[in-house]
């Protein structure tokens, strides 16, 4: 799979604490390229996240240049900040707030199965998303094999949280282009 895999069932990995701001114990925190899904509202909407294991409470959280600015609970200080550092930060997966229709977030559809839609063909798995300035791309990987996936209506037929996979529909002649 990927490097947006879960650590443990239920667990989204969202960042890391990379550094501290102020003296009043806000963190910085790296986001783990997650950048359709994760702003300062998510972290607020979360209401509780784990740094490093440890449950907090969410009771602030702001913008960055690259990163959120979090204020949490019981983290009051500098100092206490500072023991965070470079400490993994995790959500619970069914804390996440519900999105409109046909929206999903990252994951929950990496490492999904990705069926041709026309021939019902395993093509391989959601590895990775690529965001990119026009729509993102999605990596389809199986085996050694890996196939980029325009993130678009025309191609992303259906996406089935419950049945489990996404139903695509390739450009003519992609799939050619990376036959082994």
């Amino acid at each position: 799979m990927s490097k947006h895999d879960q650590s443990q069932p239920g667990l989204v990995p969202l960042g890391r604490v990379v550094g501290v701001h102020g003296l009043k114990g806000m963190l910085r925190v790296g986001l783990s390229g997650h950048p359709g899904d994760l702003d300062p509202e998510t972290f607020t909407a979360l209401g509780e996240i784990l740094v490093g294991g440890k449950r907090f409470v969410v009771t602030k959280a702001s913008r960055g240049r690259k990163h959120v600015l979090l204020g949490l609970e019981g983290v009051e200080t500098r100092e206490q900040a500072e023991a965070l550092v470079g400490r993994e930060v995790q959500g619970e997966a069914g804390r996440f707030p519900a999105l409109p229709s046909g929206e999903f977030y990252w994951f929950q559809v990496l490492g999904l199965p990705v069926i041709h839609a026309g021939n019902g063909a395993v093509l391989g798995h959601l590895a990775e998303i690529w965001p990119t300035g026009a729509h993102d791309v999605y990596v389809v990987r199986q085996g050694n094999r890996e196939v980029l996936l325009p993130a678009v209506e025309e191609v992303i037929q259906e996406i089935d949280l419950q049945a489990g996979c996404l139903k695509v529909w390739p450009p003519e002649g992609l799939l050619e282009l990376y036959a082994d």
